[in-house]
């Protein structure tokens, strides 16, 4: 494993399960925050939170997950099995002198971390799901799983890459944000600057319809552990509707609806996330992060 640190950040690559990844780490006390970012991102959208954890004395790790960002390609078949079977290994990772990580995900990341609460095999503390994927999607969501043969034509892009890194840091921005808020500098840039090749493209917008098909396809069912269900109210990808069909799915769990915020509520208000997380910790161990 080889590391090297940058302000209070360690950056690292070890190796988890089977992929080697990225980790991007902030030590403190308390139970490790876990956290896991969604479909096409990379463990730098969580930085902002790092950054407001470390402040508070909490710690926590945001990973690659395999497929993006710095990590490891997935293998072929389905996508859920193996981003479980990492997810997994994270936790066992960063059990620390036997106290389990808290899991926290945003969008593909939120329907990880609910996986995660749903697995007995897997010893969490508790789950985050952060306006997950999967409970009610904008129009445009579903018709890219409607028409799922001809989706992969549309991520070989035919402009210039640097165009094309723009249109998605443009695009980040656009769906991350909502309600009069925005991404904090740089975080849409690095969303768009991790394509730089049209493999890059093609390996990873391209399977957005399979691994939507393979959430649909998900039966329900219950979250055995702690679960905050944190959502923002002016989401476009997800719908701010579909955190009352989670929390009836999870009765015990607190919702959370943030009202200045959008699709990744952790690059816009970090702040609220992070002050959220610490609450929720300190909830479940009676002592301070």
């Amino acid at each position: 494993m080889t590391s090297s640190r940058s302000d209070a950040v360690t950056v690292s690559h070890p190796t988890i399960a089977r992929w080697r990844t990225r980790a991007l780490e902030v030590l403190g006390d308390g139970p490790v925050f876990l956290l896991l970012h969604g479909f096409g991102d990379h463990a730098g959208t969580w930085l902002p939170v790092l950054a407001e954890l470390e402040a508070a004395g909490g710690r926590a790790v945001a990973l690659d997950l395999p497929g993006y960002g710095e990590a490891a390609p997935a293998g072929s078949g389905a996508a859920l099995p193996q981003l479980d079977e990492f997810v997994t290994a994270a936790v066992e990772h960063w059990t620390v002198d036997g106290v389990a990580p808290i899991v926290v995900g945003n969008s593909l990341g939120g329907v990880l971390a609910i996986r995660a609460g749903q697995d007995p095999n897997t010893a969490v503390a508790g789950v985050v799901p952060v306006s997950p994927a999967g409970y009610g999607h904008a129009w445009f969501v579903d018709l890219l799983e409607r028409f799922h043969q001809l989706n992969p034509l549309l991520f070989v892009p035919v402009v210039p890459m640097n165009t094309f890194r723009t249109m998605v840091a443009t695009g980040f921005a656009w769906a991350a944000a909502g309600g009069g808020s925005r991404v904090l500098p740089g975080i849409a840039r690095a969303a768009g600057d991790q394509f730089r090749t049209r493999a890059d493209v093609k390996r990873i917008l391209g399977t957005a319809p399979d691994l939507l098909q393979e959430i649909r396809a998900v039966a329900p069912a219950a979250v055995t552990v702690p679960c905050l269900i944190i959502w923002g109210r002016h989401d476009r990808l997800t719908l701010v509707s579909g955190a009352a069909v989670l929390k009836a799915m999870v009765p015990s769990a607190e919702l959370l609806v943030l009202d200045d915020c959008g699709h990744c509520s952790q690059v816009t208000r970090p702040d609220l996330v992070a002050t959220h997380l610490v609450g929720f910790a300190r909830s479940l161990t009676s002592s301070p992060v």
